[in-house]
């Protein structure tokens, strides 16, 4: 088989998994609190009212998926089942760029394996036919590092990366330090170009805030509240939601609310607690169990344990690293500065899903060398190529 026409298959296997879940999943599920806003604004954003979620909210979510949302609103007004027909699309688009970058990481074969496996994962069949940014999200990270790839041996693939990562911060603002451990990863002629575009596709954004809000806010106004959450005195590591207790707004505009919420976040937060929190948020981020009391049932228990067997791979991959390409380098970083990022923000299943591909083909990788260390008998060695080399 071509692998044109395998990726063509791919794309409508996956795509079409995601899509029949999307019939089958409740409402409560597809749609959660946050997807409801990103809807709202993209309904704003078709409506010609901006890219808003209401007065009292001009920047409170990123703009990114609200805008894509926006396609499918403008000219299908109301029509939900379209929205998630969109979503199912990026879900089969991110098993294909998963072959891609692993072709070029991993080798040929492995990313073979791990593309399928992105197919029918059940995490990732979940946020490719629920409303959330996650899938979105995962197909600019992979750009991004896919061009950071191609960029250490072509420099001008430094402007892709530079495009794909600033994209990503507009979907997902806890992206818009990365351009930092990758210039500190490795250093070249691509760095300039990388971080010129990265940091323009944020102002561009950044110079729209300072318009309407009149002050500058680099993407979100909701960075205070969820690091209040995050790092406040009703703490948990976890989503808190409704039993937060939140100081009252009064008078306050958004961006001072926001930045009143960050100040109170690090009020009385000893190294202690700060240690205990980071705990516990890791403990969420890496959980194979579910964590939310209300995704506690037998569907959804499946679902994380299948991630025991890729953390087994992940595992074994870091043991084996000094074999692997080292291209597949740039694959472990997504997983690292977003573990990080967690250490302050809150931890859960749902913020892993975004480098989930990463963490999957390394796990393959790592299964590979499990496989050729004679680990598992009968023929199952000569599946995959030596030390992740192409085919």
């Amino acid at each position: 088989m071509s692998t044109r026409a395998f990726l063509i298959i791919l794309f409508v296997f996956a795509f079409s998994i995601r899509f029949g879940a999307t019939l089958v999943l409740p409402e409560k599920v597809l749609l959660l609190s946050d997807s409801r806003e990103y809807r709202d604004i993209a309904i704003n954003i078709a409506a010609g009212d901006g890219v808003i979620l209401h007065e009292g909210a001009k920047a409170k979510r990123p703009p990114g998926y609200p805008l894509f949302l926006s396609l499918s609103e403008k000219l299908f007004p109301g029509k939900r089942e379209v929205l998630f027909l969109s979503q199912a699309f990026l879900g089969g688009g991110l098993c294909v760029l998963v072959f891609l970058v692993g072709r070029i990481t991993v080798g040929k074969t492995v990313s073979v394996f791990a593309a399928l496996l992105c197919a029918v994962y059940p995490l990732l069949i979940y946020s490719g036919s629920s409303l959330l940014i996650e899938p979105l999200y995962s197909i600019l990270f992979i750009l991004e590092i896919f061009f950071l790839i191609r960029a250490q041996g072509e420099w001008k693939y430094g402007w892709l990366a530079g495009l794909a990562g600033g994209l990503a911060s507009l979907v997902q603002a806890g992206h818009i330090l990365f351009f930092l451990p990758v210039l500190l990863y490795r250093r070249g002629k691509y760095a300039v170009p990388y971080l010129l575009t990265f940091l323009f596709v944020i102002s561009i954004w950044s110079w729209r805030n300072r318009e309407v809000l009149g002050e500058w806010v680099p993407i979100t106004t909701q960075s205070g509240y969820t690091l209040y959450e995050s790092m406040g005195p009703d703490a948990t590591g976890g989503t808190v939601g409704s039993i937060m207790q939140l100081p009252p707004q009064k008078e306050l505009g958004e961006v001072a609310y926001d930045r009143l919420l960050r100040d109170l976040a690090w009020e009385n937060v000893t190294p202690n607690r700060f240690l205990s929190l980071a705990l516990q948020k890791q403990k969420r981020f890496w959980s194979v169990v579910p964590n939310a009391e209300g995704m506690k049932s037998g569907m959804f228990y499946f679902a994380t344990l299948c991630f025991l067997p890729i953390l087994f791979g992940f595992m074994f991959a870091l043991l084996k690293w000094r074999r692997i390409r080292e291209e597949a380098g740039w694959l472990l970083l997504p997983i690292v500065y977003t573990a990080t990022l967690h250490l302050i923000f809150l931890g859960s299943i749902r913020y892993r899903l975004a480098v989930e591909p990463f963490l999957i083909l390394l796990a393959c990788w790592g299964v590979s060398q499990f496989i050729q260390a004679g680990a598992l008998s009968g023929r199952g060695a000569m599946w995959l190529s030596p030390s992740g080399s192409s085919d």
